[in-house]
């Protein structure tokens, strides 16, 4: 038997072939404690409708882990067109993403609620798996509030509102 070289894993490039993937925007929100958490997210995906179960991914240095993993418990937000200034703000530091401007407040179960969203989902983190640099949350929710209207979307790295049709 002889020894040889393992081949070289192929190099590949996830992040630029998903820059040419257009998203809808979301904010996902929890607490810690009494304290708001949340952050920008286009990984969020719709899994299963029987049982109703959604997506998302987070990254293991996000602000935001540690709260999701001890609330067990979230409320995504499907972004407004208009609504480009609140996903820069929850992707910015976490210690301006929740002014007292008017623009969220606390739901009856206690979870931060975004106002002016086309959609929200609410409820228990059904599962957490691990995905390399990430983690992925299982998402069973219970409130849905769904306004309408033209969602925002993430295309290479910028925001962008849909024409019309």
């Amino acid at each position: 038997m002889t020894c040889t070289d393992a081949p070289a894993a192929p190099v590949v490039d996830l992040a630029g072939a998903f820059r040419a993937v257009a998203s809808s925007a979301w904010v996902v929100t929890t607490r810690a404690g009494e304290r708001p958490v949340g952050f920008t997210a286009i990984s969020v995906a719709s899994v299963s409708v029987a049982p109703p179960l959604l997506s998302f991914n987070v990254s293991r240095t996000s602000s935001s882990l540690e709260a999701l993993l001890a609330e067990r418990r979230a409320a995504v937000h499907l972004l407004a067109a208009d609504q480009e200034q609140l996903a820069r703000r929850f992707a910015a530091p976490a210690a301006g993403r929740f002014p007292e401007d008017g623009s969220w407040g606390f739901d009856e179960s206690g979870l931060p609620e975004l106002r002016g969203v086309v959609a929200r989902l609410a409820g228990p983190v059904h599962a957490v798996v691990e995905a390399g640099d990430s983690l992925l949350l299982l998402v069973r929710p219970e409130v849905t509030a769904v306004a309408g209207g033209t969602p925002l979307v993430h295309h290479a790295r910028a925001y962008h509102r849909l024409a019309a049709a």
